[in-house]
């Protein structure tokens, strides 16, 4: 198996050989912003690999196999990208940024899917479905992600989405008025380990308690 950073050279390298021209080291160097040493210490262990032919002094060139690699890598950064921006929305320097992050974790089925999803995308596109617009709309819009209640502060307020105690614990919260749906109110934090709040159920009235953060840690709430 291979480093991330080898395949970034792969990648470097296959795209500059669909150019139809050659590379040394000192290109790949300059075009990754790194020493010329650096890049002889990963030459030689993609030589190694049998992931590239280099006669000293010369041009780099990728085997059968390393062309594959650096196509499999330049596709997935593709994908992710046109995910990113065409889907997303994010502009195309970031986007290309995040894919170079997250191209060396995807495994082969998930790039096929992730290819189709985009090539369905830009087909709808093309064909000016309704729901494109609607897609782009959906990821303009601000979506308030649930907090614990452990964070709220007085003042603010939520209305409970789920629990995530275990069972005996998840009892005696439900039995005290968090279910989903109902209304929390932080009125003061008594101390680093206690808040004192009000939950009003979505059928009945708002009751005060006393409740430890450690408790609240498991009271998942949107927050208003």
């Amino acid at each position: 198996m291979i480093s991330a950073r080898i395949e970034d050279y792969l990648e470097e390298i296959f795209l500059i050989e669909s150019t139809g021209r050659d590379i040394t080291v000192t290109d790949l160097a300059e075009r990754l912003g790194i020493t010329k040493g650096t890049v002889t210490v990963a030459v030689q262990k993609m030589v190694d690999a049998e992931l590239l032919n280099h006669e000293r002094y010369g041009a780099l060139h990728l085997t059968a196999q390393g062309r594959i690699k650096g196509l499999l890598v330049y596709r997935r950064h593709e994908g992710l990208r046109a995910f990113f921006h065409e889907l997303l929305g994010v502009d195309r320097e970031r986007a290309s940024e995040m894919a170079c992050n997250m191209e060396h974790y995807i495994d082969s089925v998930t790039d096929e899917r992730l290819y189709s999803m985009i090539e369905f995308f830009r087909g709808a596109r093309a064909n000016k479905e309704p729901w494109v617009g609607d897609l782009f709309a959906a990821t303009e819009s601000r979506v308030l992600l649930p907090n614990p209640l452990s964070v709220f502060e007085p003042g603010q307020k939520g209305v409970v989405t789920h629990l995530t105690a275990e069972s005996e614990l998840r009892g005696s919260l439900s039995e005290k008025g968090f279910v989903a749906g109902a209304a929390v109110s932080c009125l003061e934090s008594g101390s680093d380990d206690v808040l004192l709040i009000s939950v009003t159920p979505s059928k009945g009235r708002p009751e005060e308690m006393s409740v430890s953060r450690k408790d609240a840690a498991t009271v998942w709430l949107r927050m208003n």
